[in-house]
């Protein structure tokens, strides 16, 4: 019954205390009345935890003998060695960090890494007198330490100075070394995302003592770190924190990908006030893919993971469906003690963990399915088109390079340089007249009347036409900045999961309905800018426009709201000044389809290597697994030879579902030898036949997290 309990409340939001109290009054009315059972159901499960631990110290020690022992008295490494740090890695994700983790000179990068924080998983300050709750820590617990945060941020603090009132931008704007944007672009960035501004308040210190969670996960939605925020905002040590446990974990020379919804700032930060020097050159930055609509498009053409490279198919949301899939804990942990908080969400990743292991192969089969899906359309597309490779790689390099280019401060406007440059040009070629003795009065009386005219002209009409110019510009920005907010406010319900209780769905309804009322607001604004641009492109037919002047594209209604990555929106051409002949990244629509066809065909290379990586790294840890418990097994004794026994079972069965799984794949093909014998595997299969859901699953959790894992409108 407790480990019914128990394995009820890893699944569903716990509620032992009322577990405990119906069962105990139906026993009481059964006349076997026993007291104490909410108490009984935590001490089980601290048990099984204690248990699990003894189990994985007593294995490791027969396995690292030469004879026979119980290991009844070997005790963990609490200092914590890069080899203790490696070996938790291990047993938090085998297809990251399986088998021998070393730098692959071959794949893009050797880890994927996503950052995320959540204010809802917080814990209410206690009444005062009620004291603290009694220590109690998991063997495997996820949580840095305080000292760690502690160090972090005073690693922070000391490298970067207090923050200086603003002042106006004068200078022109630069690119930093290190960096790949001018300085101007991470600046508007910021203050499109509440996680740039530190000091914003987003949960009250006054009535939470901890105030919420920041989660390191591999791409494989499975937790490595957890950080206990304790400040009103997003302060930056808790990442510095959780980077600095990861590279002290891994071994030299290891490359990884970070992504994080303002992956721009982070990546300014460490270079600017070299937060992690000893680092910084193995880390690839980027942005997940639902937050990369709130940045302007430079940043996008770098750090997005559909145009930068070695990321594959990965979109950076696994904190989002981690957050999803303990949402569940958010009522009781709001009011549970310090130590029983951790205790519960240590318990609750674990199960994640041990349960996911028997999908492993049945993910690397779907992702590896649909990315020949994605692979196999992106290679029709580039075969229609007579454009080579190399062509496309030569314009896509010229698109990044001229619309990631620094801003040049500039001090005159496009119509009153024109006319300069007319008048201009008409005196000197008078001046030539007079020189060369050809020059008729009436002839010059007729310039000069020209040159007064002209120099009227740049007063009043000309002035108009570029005041005109320019407010198309503010037009486009506001058209930008008004579908970015109105994406943010429908982020929440774009993304709303299967199963929500009716008076959620009323109320996302209700919002949903006031935020919708600003659509018209918006298509009145893009209405302005097409009449403006219709303008223009009159002055640019009767050749009243200044030389080489292009006009901006019409905006599309119908594809103004999704505002994707390769939406016109973002494009800015003939809003600038220097803007000549639209280039043909720019103004063939088959250029632009090819370009993207080339990187979605260089991405799924990528994600090849990734999966093919991750099989070999998961049988390479399955062989070491089944050799250590094998062994052990040889040399035990009584009860505990029975219960490795039967986790040999699982693991042998664990092997064969995996290997028929991924048999007949390009990844099996890179596979060598599991372990166990083919007979084996057969029996095993033959045995565990239709218990193969004997863990269970996640329910609505798990649901929410395929729905929001095959949501791929955004890339």
């Amino acid at each position: 019954m407790l480990q019914f309990a128990r394995d009820l409340y890893l699944r569903s939001p716990p509620n032992r205390s009322a577990f405990a109290a119906t069962l105990e009054s139906y026993l009481w009315g059964l006349g076997y009345p026993i007291p104490g059972l909410a108490k009984a159901c935590r001490y089980f499960a601290l048990l099984l935890v204690e248990t699990g631990a003894y189990v994985r110290r007593r294995v490791a020690l027969l396995c690292s003998l030469d004879g026979a022992g119980d290991g009844e008295d070997w005790e963990d490494d609490e200092g914590g060695g890069e080899q203790t740090l490696l070996e938790y890695l291990s047993s938090c994700w085998p297809l990251c960090f399986g088998g021998t983790v070393e730098h692959d000179d071959i794949a893009p990068v050797d880890v994927i890494v996503c950052l995320d924080t959540c204010f809802t998983q917080k814990r209410r300050t206690p009444a005062r007198g009620s004291g603290c709750d009694a220590p109690v820590r998991h063997p495997r617990s996820v949580f840095l330490t305080e000292g760690e945060l502690r160090d972090a941020k005073h690693l922070v603090e000391l490298a970067r100075p207090p923050r200086a009132p603003a002042t106006a931008m004068n200078a022109a704007d630069s690119v930093k070394e290190g960096m790949k944007l001018s300085q101007s672009v991470p600046d508007t960035c910021s203050e499109s995302f509440k996680a740039a501004d530190e000091n914003r308040l987003k949960a009250s210190p006054t009535f939470f003592s901890d105030t919420g969670l920041m989660a390191l996960l591999c791409h494989h939605d499975r937790v490595l770190w957890l950080a206990n925020v304790t400040t009103p905002g997003e302060q930056q040590f808790y990442v510095i924190a959780l980077i600095l446990k990861l590279f002290k974990a891994i071994p030299h020379h290891m490359t990884v990908g970070i992504l994080y919804d303002i992956g721009c700032q982070l990546h300014r930060s460490c270079v600017k006030w070299d937060f992690i020097p000893d680092f910084i050159d193995r880390i690839v930055w980027g942005i997940s893919v639902f937050h990369t609509y709130g940045h302007q498009w430079p940043c996008q053409l770098i750090y997005h993971l559909r145009k930068c490279v070695r990321f594959g198919l990965s979109d950076g949301e696994g904190c989002e469906r981690f957050w999803s899939s303990i949402q569940g804990l958010i009522p009781s942990l709001h009011v549970s003690g310090y130590h029983q908080r951790i205790f519960s969400l240590d318990l609750q990743i674990d199960f994640l963990r041990d349960n996911g292991l028997n999908d492993l192969a049945t993910w690397l089969v779907r992702k590896w399915m649909a990315c020949q899906g994605k692979k196999l359309g992106a290679e029709g597309v580039l075969a229609k088109s007579d454009l080579s490779i190399r062509e496309l790689e030569v314009l896509w390099a010229d698109q990044v390079e001229v619309q990631t280019r620094s801003l040049v401060a500039e001090t005159a406007g496009l119509a009153k340089a024109a006319i300069k440059k007319s008048i201009t040009k008409e005196i000197d070629s008078l001046d030539r007249m007079v020189k060369a003795g050809s020059a008729d009065v009436g002839d010059l009386e007729d310039v000069m009347v020209q040159i007064r005219r002209k120099r009227g002209e740049l007063g009043v009409s000309d002035r108009a036409n570029l005041k005109q110019m320019e407010s198309s510009q503010y037009l486009k920005l506001r058209i930008q900045a008004k579908l970015q907010n109105h994406k943010f406010e429908l982020e929440r319900f774009n993304r709303v999961y299967l199963h929500t209780t009716a008076s959620e769905r009323r109320l996302t309804d209700h919002i949903k309905s006031q935020v919708s009322r600003h659509e018209p607001t918006i298509v009145k604004v893009a209405q302005c800018f097409n009449m403006l641009v219709d303008e223009l492109e009159s002055l640019v037919h009767k050749r009243q426009a200044p030389r080489h002047a292009v006009a901006p594209k019409h905006l599309n209604r119908d594809s103004l709201f999704p505002l994707g990555v390769d939406d016109p929106i973002w494009n800015d051409h003939g809003l600038d000044e220097t803007d000549t002949d639209a280039p043909r990244w720019l103004g063939d629509d088959e250029v632009q389809g090819c370009i993207t066809a080339m990187l979605t065909v260089d991405h799924c290379e990528e994600e090849e290597c990734h999966l093919i990586r991750e099989a070999v790294l998961l049988q390479s840890w399955y062989t070491s697994k089944w050799e250590c418990l094998d062994h052990a097994i040889h040399r035990s004794q009584d009860g505990f030879r029975h219960y490795l026994e039967r986790k040999h079972e699982h693991l042998v069965y664990l092997g064969a579902s995996w290997c028929e799984l991924l048999d007949g794949t390009e990844m099996g093909d890179e596979l060598g030898t599991w372990g166990p014998s083919a007979q084996d595997f057969g029996s095993a299969l033959a045995t565990f036949s239709g218990h193969q859901d004997a863990t269970g699953s996640t329910g609505d959790s798990s649901e929410a997290s395929n729905t929001l894992e095959d949501e791929d409108d955004f890339t």
